[in-house]
């Protein structure tokens, strides 16, 4: 015949199977029925020790904050994700200044390439095609630090001139200290606004860009 401890340690150890939640773990509110399952059920001659319960009690309380910081930070996350897209659709309409690297060539004019260099630099453009094939490169010499702009006249390195369509271009700046990428910057106006599992994009003059890529917003 089982003795009251065996029969309490069976019990005790069916309701940990019972209350198992579908992950395998064990929730606050199982934690709980499982310890009062054990008080009711324990050996009347060897009673919970009261440091065994006290500590277990803390593991409830553990627990418990884990379980409620957690749910906390789920609600921040849901109401900021919420705030920025919202944040990001006020940003139609309005005018920008966003880095980007992208051409498009029609009719063989395109809009001024426009950069910011943070020293004196010489600095040499790579323009590319579609399939990424480097048709055009040119030294655009020293410049010092500020702001530039440079037109592309549409013409491949042989003086060809390329058929239209989007092109992407590169920029370099060469220093004593080595030579560094630089962002190129391009104006327009936010036309929608993209919202994907890898984040937030805005549309501007046809082209997609992520939401960091803004730089200035105007009216």
């Amino acid at each position: 015949m089982n003795s009251v401890s065996d029969v309490s340690q069976n019990l005790y150890a069916s309701t940990l199977n019972a209350y198992r939640n579908t992950s395998g773990t064990l929730d606050k509110d199982a934690f709980l029925r499982l310890l009062v399952t054990e008080l009711k059920n324990q050996n009347p001659m060897e009673p919970m020790d009261n440091r065994e319960f006290i500590s277990q009690m803390a593991q409830f309380s553990t627990l418990e904050q884990i379980s409620n910081l957690s749910n906390s930070i789920e609600k921040f996350v849901e109401t900021e994700s919420v705030a920025m897209k919202l944040n990001a659709v006020g940003l139609i309409g309005k005018k920008v200044v966003i880095e980007g690297k992208s051409l498009q060539l029609e009719s063989g004019q395109t809009d001024s390439i426009i950069f910011s260099l943070d020293e004196n630099a010489e600095v040499v453009l790579k323009i590319y095609d579609e399939n990424g094939t480097l048709v055009s490169m040119e030294n655009l010499g020293t410049l010092e630090a500020g702001m530039h702009s440079y037109l592309w006249d549409g013409r491949s390195n042989d003086g060809v001139m390329l058929p239209d369509g989007e092109y992407t271009y590169e920029l370099k700046a060469i220093t004593p200290e080595g030579e560094k990428e630089i962002g190129g910057l391009e104006e327009g106006e936010i036309e929608a606004v993209q919202f994907s599992d890898d984040g937030i994009y805005v549309i501007v003059n046809g082209n997609k860009y992520p939401i960091d890529s803004v730089k200035e917003v105007s009216a």
